[in-house]
């Protein structure tokens, strides 16, 4: 095979197109393929005077019954030439850098820059435009062989090299966002880019052989983490590819040195520090995710007793969800499985089920790396304790049964601090700020009769005959049992709950059980739900709301096995 290369202008290319002498071979060629965006931003290059690839073209001489022909097939560049030729035609506008942004993502930079072009078709350009695109260079490879085969196993060893992936075409991407992640995900080969090595250490991932699955699992981490710093708790991103790009293309004038960039690198410098010891197994990308935005959350108000607990807390967390993935096709699935294992699987980069599962792991490490100090006099409620409450009482005001939005959230000590409550989960209660109780006012996190009110203020002694007793609600035909305990009431794993609700059913008690349903905490069975687990609620009335779908007095309806309410069990002096 011979070759000899030229330059040829888009006028000479498309003379040959338009005049049958530059076709493509449908027997190995594939049709065109490309987007309108993909056709419009090759013209856009070629009016900034951006360099193309060569195109390689196959020069065919023919001589039958004494006639001489020569041809041009495309080997290599059909949907360039094919662009070429539309715009030409006049078939579409180009983009404009600014008019059409939302579309045509340009960096930021080419948007100050002039663009007489943008906005326009062919015949739109003036003059001097014209010519400019239609004088453009193109480098030709002119190849020439005795046989198709060579020409077809040259066209298999072009398209044999392996495209860009979507990583490694953010990596060219302008701006610091693209150099902070390169600098955190790793480019080996490139010294500059070492990456971070809690990656690697405590990861075990290989930026130098992954094609940037390091890089693209840093994006998403810090795409989660800058979201949450900027909007909140409640703010979780969706972490997919059109996502990861949305977000470099708004982040391109990121500021790689501001603070929560620094605070980003030092959690995973502790992160590092703390577990590349090879004590622990590998931490997988979900773990990554929810362990970083944990320690976000720790950083600051407490303090760092919780660093010593932390392997072992990471250790009780990831032995609880294998023995939870044995449950998974049971008919009692555990709560691990149900709150955080299967929203693993699918889908498991759409942010509500990051959220899901964040709900779930916040709550569980909380409980393992317990207690925890915050660095001030235990008054408030800190921040982990916060956005588990928030979580945990389906962001709604205990007052005013209103959505709450996370900045406009207080937690409320359900037994007064000054009265000796305790800074603890069960005795907090999300509220609006400006719906916050003064005084001594008490607040259930469901509505709760009058006349119960008073009795669930001073927890029950553990000697407590009430605390062994076992009682039942019946709501039509479904049967729930529970307990009293010194936190509360518990609801017990199998109990049936009615799905009916009513118009007076309150509006918080919809919430939670729709998020019940959602988490995996009530099984659908029919007429009724089925309590997957148990669960604790702050007061009998509570769990009686929660099985009927109406409001009741706890009080009244839980009774013992002879029939006695649990008013009359605490009138006989046995509360």
């Amino acid at each position: 095979m011979d070759m000899t290369r030229a330059d040829l202008s888009v006028r000479e290319l498309l003379d040959l197109f338009k005049n049958g002498m530059l076709r493509a071979n449908p027997e190995y060629q594939r049709g065109i393929v490309w987007t309108p965006s993909q056709s419009k931003k090759l013209i856009d290059s070629v009016m900034r005077s951006y360099p193309l690839p060569l195109i390689y073209l196959h020069h065919i001489k023919k001589e039958v019954s004494g006639m001489k022909r020569e041809d041009l097939e495309i080997i290599d560049g059909q949907q360039r030439i094919n662009a070429l030729h539309q715009f030409a035609e006049g078939g579409y506008r180009l983009f404009h850098p600014v008019e059409d942004e939302e579309e045509a993502r340009f960096p930021e930079f080419l948007k100050s820059q002039p663009c007489p072009w943008g906005g326009k078709d062919f015949h739109g350009l003036s003059d001097d435009l014209k010519t400019r695109f239609l004088d453009t260079k193109i480098s030709v490879a002119y190849m020439t062989s005795p046989t198709d085969n060579e020409v077809r196993d040259l066209f298999v060893r072009l398209q044999a090299g392996l495209p860009l992936n979507a990583q490694e075409t953010r990596d060219a991407w302008p701006g610091q966002f693209t150099d902070f992640i390169l600098r955190l995900g790793g480019k080996p080969k490139i010294p500059r880019y070492p990456g971070h090595p809690f990656f690697q250490r405590v990861m075990g991932m290989k930026p130098s052989s992954d094609r940037g699955k390091t890089r693209q699992l840093s994006a998403q981490i810090a795409m989660l983490f800058f979201g949450r710093r900027e909007g909140g708790p409640e703010f979780f991103s969706d972490i997919n590819s059109p996502a990861i790009d949305d977000f470099y293309y708004t982040h391109i004038a990121f500021d790689a040195s501001c603070p929560d960039a620094t605070r980003f690198g030092a959690i995973l410098d502790k992160l590092d520090a703390l577990l590349g010891t090879g004590l622990h197994p590998k931490v997988r990308a979900h773990d990554a995710i929810h362990l970083a935005l944990l320690v976000d959350t720790l950083w600051d108000e407490y303090t760092r007793d919780w660093e010593a607990r932390l392997l072992s807390a990471l250790d009780q967390f990831a032995s609880s969800l294998v023995k939870a993935k044995a449950s998974k096709d049971s008919t009692l699935p555990d709560e691990f499985w149900l709150r955080y294992g299967q929203w693993t699987r699918v889908n498991s980069d759409k942010g509500d089920r990051i959220r899901h599962r964040h709900e779930f792991y916040l709550e569980k490490m909380f409980q393992f790396l317990g207690p925890l100090q915050m660095k001030d006099p235990k008054r408030s409620f800190g921040p982990l304790e916060r956005e588990v409450i928030y979580f945990r009482d389906g962001k709604r005001c205990a007052v005013c049964k209103a959505p709450v939005l996370w900045n406009e959230a207080n937690v409320h000590h359900l037994r007064p601090h000054n009265d000796g409550g305790k800074t603890l989960l069960e005795n907090g209660v999300l509220v609006h700020r400006h719906c916050h109780p003064k005084g001594n006012r008490l607040l259930e996190p469901i509505a709760v009769p009058a006349q119960e009110q008073t009795t669930q203020t001073q927890p029950l002694a553990t000697g407590n005959p009430l605390l062994r007793t076992e009682l039942t609600y019946t709501s039509q035909n479904c049967k729930a049992t529970g307990r009293l305990t010194d936190k509360g009431f518990l609801l017990l794993n199998g109990s049936m709950i009615r799905k009916e609700q009513h118009d007076s059913t309150p509006a918080n008690v919809v919430a939670i059980r729709k998020d019940a349903i959602s988490n995996g905490l009530l099984r659908d069975e029919g007429d009724n739900y089925q309590l997957m687990r148990d669960h604790l609620f702050s007061s009998p009335s509570a769990a009686a709301c929660f099985v009927s779908g109406n409001s009741r007095n706890g009080r009244d309806v839980w009774k013992d096995a002879q029939g006695r309410s649990l008013k009359q069990l605490e009138e006989l002096g046995l509360g």
